[in-house]
Formats: C-alpha cells, sequence, structure tokens
C-alpha cells in the first residue's frame, strides 16, 4: 500500500510538470529540397522508408526505462503523442515530463533534422458550454497478437487519421492522444509460446483444455470403450501449416522480439451538439479500421463504463479502468498509429505544416555583447549577440505590420539604457517611446530628454538654422533645401524657389540674433527686415545675391514670389504648434552634447498628435542636426568620441539624400544608425533618386552591414531572398510566422550567413509606470519653456505683435 502511494505521488508529479511540444515539419515542395530528401532516404524512397524513420525513434525511446527498482518505487516515465485538430488545423504534440524535455528534443532533431520544434502552452479544443464525445481505442485480442502494421499496407495509414480530421468546423476540436511508457522485457514470452503453438497446430483455447479434468475423464471413457487405436497413433498433422498460418506466425513473432510500450489510446472531441460530437468520434474510430487484421489483431472501441475520462486527458495520466486488460504496442506498432507527415505522401490541406526554413547559426557567433534573440535549432538554444564595433556598421530591420519591428528595437534600447549609451528614439507613433519610459534607470534621470510636440504648454525649440562654421551654414543651408524637396516634391520645390531658399537660409544664420525658418517669408515680404538681416552679411556670394539679383528683381516679380513662399511656410507659420517649436531661434538642447555626454533623447513624433507632415519636418530636422553633430566630431580626438545609438522606426520618412553620408561616414564619428521600416516601395517613393543621383535603398543596401528580415510580402522577398542567398528562399521570407525573424549579422566587420532568430520577447519583463511619468514632467521643466514666453519672442519678431 505504501508502495502503491508513493508510485502515485510521482505519477501525479509528472502529470503537473508536462510540457507541450509542437512539432511541425517543413513543408518541401522546391525541387532542390525534393532532390535532397529523396537523396537522405537512399534514392528509392518510399512512405515504408519515410514511417520507418518514426519506428526507429520509438525504439530509441525505449532507453528511457527506468531500472527495476526505480521502475517499482517511481513508475515508469510516461509520455503522449496527440493528433490535435484545432481552429480547423491538425497539429502535431509530444506532451512530456519537463525533465525529459531536452533528451526527446535531441531524439527528434536527430532523426527529423529540419523539424521546428516549440514548446507552447497546453492547448484548448473546448469551446463554452461544449459537447464532449470520448472513448478509449483497445485491442480485440490479448495485447500478444500484432495489429496491421504499415509494413503490410499499401499507403500511409496518417492519411486515413487526416482524412477524419478534415472537414470540421472552426470551433469543433478533436484529439487523439497516445499514452505510452515503457515496458520491461519478458511480456515478449506469451507471444513467442503462441507463435510455437500455432506452428504445433495448437491454439490457446487447446491449451486451455488440456488442462480441464473433464477432457482427461473423456479421454479415459473414449480409451474404454473405442480402444487406443486413434489416441495412440501420433498426430500426422501435428508441424503441418497453411500459407496464411505462416504470415500469422511471422507477425507474431515479429511482433514479440521488439521493445514494448504499455499504451493507452483516448480519443476525444467536441463541438456546439452532442450529436456533431459523436459524428466526429465516429469518423475517428472508423479511421482505426485500418490497423485490423483477419487473423491476428484489431484495435476496437471501449466506450462503456469509462465512466469520464476528460480528467484524464487533461492530466496525461496512464488511467484506464480495472476492467481493460494491458495493452502493449511495439516501435512499428506506435509508427503506424502516430508518425510525422511527409509533404510527398500526406496531402492533407488542414496539416500545420512548418511554411519557412530554420537555419542554425554561423560557427563564430559573439559570445558577448547586445543580446538579439536566440536561434533555435534542433532543439538547441543559441543566444545571438551583437558585438559593440559590429553595431557602428548599422542595423537594418524590414517586416510587415506587427511582425515585430519595435519588439526588437526596444529589446536593444533597453539594453543601451542599462549600459549607460547615448540614446536617440524617434518613434512617428509614440506607442515605442512610451513602452521605453519605464525602463528607463532611475539614475540616468538627468539624462532624460523628451521631446513632444503635443506637449502645448512647454514647447521645446527645435531650430534647423542653428550653424558654428561657415561649413556647417552650407550643410545646413542644402539640408534643409532637401528637406523641402522631400515635403513639397521637386516639381513643385523648383531650381528658383531652391535658390531663394538656400540664399534665405545661409542669411538667417549668418545674421546677428540668428533667425527660424519661421523668418523666410518675412525676409522676402518684410524691407525693413530684410535690411537688417543682410547688412553685416560676410558670405560674398549670398551678398551679391542681396545687392545684385534681388535688387534687380521687379515688384512683379516680387509680388508672385510672395504668395508662392507664403503657400509652402505659412503654413508652419500659422499652426501653432509648429510654429512655437520651429519658430524659437535657439533650441531647447544642444544633440552635438546629448552625443558627447551620453544623454537619452526621445522623439514622440506621433503623426495623430502632430499631423503627417508635421511628424516629417520634426523628424528631418531631428536627423539633419544629429549629422552636422556627428560630423563635428572631426574635431574632436578618437578616443574622445563616445558611441551614440540612433534609433528611426519608419525611417523612409525622416531621412533625405544625406542618409548616404550619415551611413558611409558616421561610423568614424562612433554614430550607429538602427532603421526599421515595412517595405521596399517606401525606400523607392519616400527617398527617391533626386537630382543629385542618390537612391535610398541602394544607399542602405550599400552600406548596413547586420540585416533583419521579418514576415514580408511577395515583392519584398524577391529581392530580400537575394541577401538571404543561398539559405533562404523567398518562400521562407513570405511564411515567416509573426516574432520570428531571419538575419545576416555582422561579426567583426564581416557579413555572417544567414540564419534563424527568435527575437527576444520585450513584454515579459515589466517596468515602473512612476518613474515614466516622473520623466517626463522634469525633462519639461527642464527643457521646455513657457508658452505665453515663446509665443511673445515670436511674434515680436515676426513683426506681429499683440
Amino acid at each position: 500500500m505504501v508502495l502503491l502511494r508513493v508510485r502515485a505521488f510521482y505519477n501525479k508529479k509528472r502529470c503537473l510538470n508536462m510540457v507541450f511540444l509542437k512539432i511541425r515539419i517543413p513543408k518541401k515542395e522546391s525541387k532542390e529540397d525534393k532532390e535532397a530528401d529523396r537523396e537522405s532516404l537512399g534514392g528509392n524512397a518510399d512512405f515504408k522508408e519515410s514511417i520507418g524513420v518514426m519506428k526507429q525513434f520509438f525504439e530509441s525511446l525505449s532507453s528511457l526505462a527506468a531500472g527495476k527498482w526505480s521502475a517499482r518505487i517511481k513508475g515508469q516515465d510516461f509520455l503522449s503523442f496527440e493528433y490535435v485538430l484545432k481552429d480547423s488545423r491538425i497539429d502535431f504534440y509530444v506532451v512530456l515530463p519537463n525533465y525529459l524535455k531536452k533528451v526527446v528534443e535531441k531524439l527528434i532533431t536527430t532523426y527529423y533534422p529540419d523539424t521546428y520544434i516549440e514548446e507552447t502552452e497546453d492547448y484548448n479544443i473546448f469551446q463554452e458550454d461544449s459537447a464532449v464525445s470520448h472513448c478509449f481505442m483497445h485491442t480485440t485480442k490479448p495485447y500478444s497478437y500484432p495489429i496491421k502494421t504499415y509494413m503490410r499496407m499499401s499507403s500511409d495509414p496518417l492519411n486515413g487519421i487526416t482524412n477524419a480530421l478534415s472537414k470540421l468546423e472552426v470551433h469543433e476540436g478533436a484529439v487523439i492522444q497516445i499514452m505510452l511508457k515503457p515496458e520491461p522485457n519478458g511480456w515478449q514470452k506469451e507471444g513467442r509460446e503462441i507463435a510455437k503453438n500455432l506452428m504445433e497446430n495448437k491454439d490457446s483455447e487447446s491449451l486451455l483444455a488440456s488442462f480441464n479434468p473433464l477432457k482427461w475423464i473423456s479421454d479415459l471413457l473414449s480409451m474404454i470403450f473405442r480402444g487406443s487405436s486413434e489416441s495412440s497413433l501420433p498426430d500426422q498433422s501435428a508441424g503441418r501449416t497453411t500459407p496464411l498460418l505462416d504470415e500469422q506466425i511471422k507477425a507474431i513473432e515479429e511482433k514479440n522480439t521488439q521493445t514494448g510500450f504499455d499504451t493507452i489510446i483516448r480519443l476525444v472531441a467536441s463541438s456546439d451538439r452532442k450529436d456533431k460530437a459523436d459524428s466526429i468520434l465516429a469518423s475517428m474510430k472508423t479511421s482505426f479500421a485500418q490497423y485490423a487484421t483477419t487473423d491476428n489483431n484489431s484495435l476496437g472501441t471501449r466506450d462503456k463504463y469509462i465512466g469520464d475520462i476528460i480528467p484524464h486527458f487533461l492530466m496525461r495520466d496512464m488511467y484506464i479502468p480495472r476492467r481493460f486488460k494491458k495493452m502493449i504496442l511495439t516501435p512499428e506498432e506506435l509508427a503506424s498509429l502516430f508518425h510525422l507527415p511527409n509533404i510527398k505522401y500526406n496531402k492533407a490541406p488542414n496539416i500545420n505544416w512548418q511554411n519557412y526554413k530554420i537555419a542554425p547559426p554561423p560557427h563564430n557567433l559573439p559570445k558577448e555583447g547586445l543580446l538579439l534573440g536566440h536561434n533555435v535549432y534542433r532543439g538547441v538554444s543559441t543566444p545571438v549577440y551583437m558585438k559593440n564595433e559590429d553595431r557602428f556598421r548599422h542595423f537594418y530591420v524590414i517586416g510587415q505590420t506587427g511582425t515585430g519591428k519595435s519588439s526588437i528595437l526596444q529589446v536593444m534600447i533597453r539594453q543601451d539604457f542599462k549600459n549607460g549609451k547615448g540614446v536617440c528614439v524617434m518613434d512617428p507613433h509614440g506607442q515605442l517611446i512610451e513602452d521605453l519610459l519605464p525602463f528607463i534607470p532611475k539614475e540616468r534621470a538627468d539624462d532624460v530628454i523628451y521631446f513632444n510636440p503635443g506637449d502645448l504648454e512647454r514647447p521645446m525649440g527645435l531650430n534647423l538654422l542653428e550653424a558654428e562654421t561657415p561649413e556647417e551654414r552650407d550643410m545646413i543651408a542644402l539640408d534643409a533645401m532637401n528637406i523641402m524637396i522631400k515635403l513639397f516634391d521637386e516639381e513643385i520645390f523648383g531650381p528658383r524657389i531652391q535658390d531663394y531658399f538656400r540664399n534665405g537660409c545661409l542669411t538667417l544664420m549668418e545674421a546677428e540674433g540668428g533667425g527660424a525658418l519661421t523668418d523666410i517669408v518675412r525676409l522676402f515680404t518684410d524691407d525693413d527686415f530684410q535690411k537688417e538681416k543682410t547688412k553685416n552679411i560676410q558670405n560674398p556670394i549670398v551678398k551679391s545675391f542681396w545687392e545684385n539679383q534681388m535688387a534687380k528683381t521687379g515688384a512683379r516679380e516680387k509680388q508672385e514670389m510672395i504668395p508662392y513662399f507664403a503657400s509652402k511656410f505659412g503654413q508652419f507659420v500659422t499652426n501653432g504648434l509648429m510654429r512655437n517649436i520651429i519658430g524659437q531661434t535657439k533650441s531647447a538642447f544642444d544633440i552635438s552634447d546629448c552625443m558627447n555626454t551620453g544623454k537619452i533623447l526621445l522623439v514622440n513624433l506621433s503623426k495623430g498628435e502632430t499631423g503627417d507632415i508635421n511628424s516629417k519636418l520634426l523628424g528631418m530636422i531631428i536627423v539633419s542636426k544629429l549629422q552636422v553633430a556627428a560630423l563635428r566630431r572631426q574635431r574632436m580626438a578618437k578616443e574622445d568620441r563616445r558611441d551614440f545609438f540612433m534609433y528611426i522606426d519608419e525611417f523612409q520618412n525622416y531621412v533625405t539624400d544625406s542618409i548616404e553620408v550619415i551611413l558611409s561616414e558616421a561610423r568614424k564619428y562612433r554614430l550607429s544608425l538602427n532603421m526599421a521600416h515595412q517595405y521596399l516601395a517606401q525606400l523607392e517613393t519616400s527617398g527617391g533618386r533626386r537630382s543629385s543621383g542618390v537612391n535610398l535603398k541602394d544607399a542602405v543596401f550599400g552600406n548596413v552591414g547586420s540585416i533583419m528580415c521579418y514576415k514580408i510580402g511577395a515583392q519584398d522577398a524577391e529581392y530580400m531572398a537575394k541577401e538571404m542567398a543561398p539559405i533562404f528562399s523567398d518562400q521562407d521570407l513570405i511564411n515567416t510566422d509573426k516574432y520570428k525573424a531571419v538575419m545576416k549579422l555582422s561579426i567583426d566587420t564581416q557579413p555572417s550567413k544567414p540564419f534563424s532568430i527568435i527575437p527576444v520577447n520585450p513584454y515579459l519583463e515589466s517596468g515602473n509606470p512612476a518613474i515614466a511619468d516622473a520623466l517626463v514632467q522634469l525633462s519639461r521643466l527642464k527643457y521646455g519653456k513657457d508658452k505665453a514666453f515663446v509665443e511673445r519672442e515670436i511674434f515680436r519678431r515676426l513683426g506681429a505683435l499683440i
């Protein structure tokens, strides 16, 4: 009794510590994959050889059998192999105790190298108020007699099972659960006796009759009254068999020379109505008819007097009613009942295939650095790190909406926060920054600059027209012109207006007291303001522009130019939100100082609050100022250049032709650019090919060192497959699951071979919401200005005193 309680305790412990492994097989349909599959199976492979791989797997599982004394005390370990139909898809599960996970994973990947194994939560096939039907399947004869196996079938038995699980509605579910545990050797003896007796023309009934006292009396009377002539003669038929009997004996002997597993088979079906659940269950029962033989064994239904098996089904225990006899099946029989599909032989449309390739990591993967995620291949999880130096080759992410682009950026940024790095984050939606704020360490509170245009009460100034040297003025003026071209298009913002605008920017930057973009219109429309700003101009070209070209411009031409300038820049002057930001002559923060002192600059460019065109303008100003700040580092010693990391989501909206300069030269100035967007056409329509001949897509792919690709569309996959060749095809990139990706990592400045990656999930960790609010308030008080004060200064400069 004590021993039974101890064993029950360990069995319950196993049940409560089960893990669920979902197994998916690659859907190999390309010519190359089929050739490789054929070669691996010997060239003339058929479904029997394919299933034979599963037989070898079950044979290997027998090694999990516990020792004699351990089995008596703790019991044998047990596993569950399950076909699960849920949401009209068939999945293949292995459910096992947690401590066996690594062993079984390695066994699976040994026999199925391309298999994708994912640990998941327990599935649920039941809906609210579901009707349930269930039963046991059990051998109709003693277990020593074999059922029909795949070796004696003309087609893959899995097709019969998947057909029974087809055409179910989304709210319906079904499970075939095959529980098993290794059976110690010794059970084969009974089967060998049966085979021997059949060979001698004896069956089990005659054996039992020989020990019957009534039979002895009958034989004695027969000898007295009939004589002993018949009984004393030898049996002439002994040892004579028929071909069919030979086949039966052979099958029994084959079974009883293999290892065995104590097996329980449960069928469970659910639907919204009981009659539908019964119909699904009946269909599953029918699929087991293919394992029946006329001479040996078959699988029949045991659905009477079994009670409610659902609790045992959910617990994955080895419970079976007492009236049931043990059922022992061999690896060959189990492989016939459960094996993984092969696209060549199993065409069921509802099988949940692995639709993309899983590739191993490169051998020289870094052991430290920034953690990006994990590569899971053949049951082995390998962390993927990126070295600090390789980050300055830049990082590019592409993927459809909702696939995980912002998540990988968040993972990287959080680590930079903890490591004390200088960071700039540009977020076009605002959600990324909201998620990041709670994770900023409190000791870095003074480093945080939160630029939020939506904060109307304390606007932060952002003046594009700030320069320290004549060379910077030229570069900023050119960049300002490129910004306007991107906002309004080159056909609208044509060569003539470009010339006026460029000279206007150079004038305001050199003028006493400086100027802002909002002053451009007044510079060309207010003669007094123009004289004041141009009186101390030193640049001879700009001076000539005002003294010769503009002085000789007729009144009519000036009148035409005024509404043109007003139509382009008036929207920024009349819009209070933008006017109070770009209208300030001194920026609230110095990006050069941010880079050199390791500040955290968070730029919330939420289009919902600022508007699309305003978001783009502010973002491009930030990028331009960051480029200027990076190039200023040329005057610094190399060892004094502090690492700075810039993250831009939907970066195509915020970059101009100058992106090529940043990508190609910013590395030496310790600026790392991390970019993410959705599809390649954005680079062609947003960046485009300007008169300068710069193509944004070419600039990106010609310079970035690390590329991460989430699920993308067919057109993008055609291009990206060339970057990920020869490991991944366009179909792999199209069919990648969300939150999973493939990447090519820069390792010691050299691109690695492409490999699979599961990026770190940032939402598994929670931050501190209280610190987020405190950081926002501290930043706005430190860097923002009172709205009334800002407006008075801007209106005075615009000549509109109130």
